[in-house]
């Protein structure tokens, strides 16, 4: 087994993760890797890769944003994480995994920050008015701007260039109002994301518009968001329109514990 860095050609080598894990998220591995290559890092058993992550740094700490191993390469997942921090010595850290997890990176001294929820809508019809003036509230014409001034207010650094470029796809649906904004894209043929989703403090009339935004443009397909789990107000309203809880995970940090504003997080 070879485990070191990614190599270009990974996407001829993904089909046993991918068969494992169908929400394995290639679009944002690639765009990853384009930007940051240096901390992408892979298992290799002969041509294969058995295991594989990515890390996009922000100003504040860098963020795993892929992260799958086969279940059968249990020791794979401490290896490869344990090479990323070998490469970003004391750098803050934080990750995004399922629960049954967390116990390899506690063992590595991480530490939980909170719980998130995946919420998934399985293409459930649900009834729900979508005017042709709704459809202008939340048309994303003022995104640029909404998305950067929200942005920096829940997550307390700044991720602009990751808002306007690197978390953008050819794919990407665009939705805001003035008070939130909310990006999705598709990940395969069978699912769209919704990442990521913020809302000024008590903004939940402009919330529930751009859900119903994102069901009617793309409520054909199966959509998936991950939400703080004691956010109960956030968790209500997905519940509202037919998405279930299908995950439970938690959001883990190395070092400094990071400083987010969970209740205008919709969706990571």
């Amino acid at each position: 087994m070879f485990i070191g860095y990614l190599k270009s050609d990974f996407e001829e080598n993904l089909e046993e993760l991918f068969t494992q894990n169908p929400l394995l998220d290639i679009s944002l591995l690639k765009q990853t890797y384009t930007v940051f290559p240096e901390y992408c890092f892979a298992a290799y058993e002969k041509a294969e890769i058995v295991g594989i992550l990515s890390a996009y740094v922000f100003e504040k700490y860098v963020y795993v944003n892929v992260f799958e191993v086969l279940e059968k390469y249990e020791d794979v997942f401490t290896r490869l994480i344990s090479l990323l921090l070998k490469n970003i010595p004391n750098e803050n850290v934080v990750l995004l995994v399922e629960n049954k997890k967390c116990i390899k990176l506690i063992e590595l001294g991480f530490k939980e920050f909170c719980n998130f929820s995946r919420m998934t809508h399985s293409g459930e019809a649900v009834a729900f008015n979508f005017s042709n003036s709704t459809a202008k509230q939340v048309s994303g014409e003022f995104y640029d701007e909404v998305s950067k001034r929200i942005d920096k207010k829940v997550f307390h650094q700044n991720r602009e260039d990751y808002i306007k470029k690197d978390c953008l796809f050819s794919n990407s649906l665009k939705l805001s109002t003035m008070h939130g904004f909310l990006h999705s894209y598709v990940v395969n043929k069978r699912f769209i994301k919704i990442s990521p989703w913020l809302m000024d403090s008590e903004a939940f009339i402009d919330a529930e518009k751009l859900l119903r935004g994102v069901l009617y443009y793309r409520g054909l397909k199966k959509i998936y968001a991950y939400a703080p789990s004691n956010e109960k107000e956030i968790i209500e309203l997905y519940q509202s329109y037919k998405f279930k809880i299908d995950g439970d995970f938690k959001l883990m940090y190395l070092t400094e514990l990071p400083d987010i504003k969970l209740e205008n997080l919709y969706g990571l």
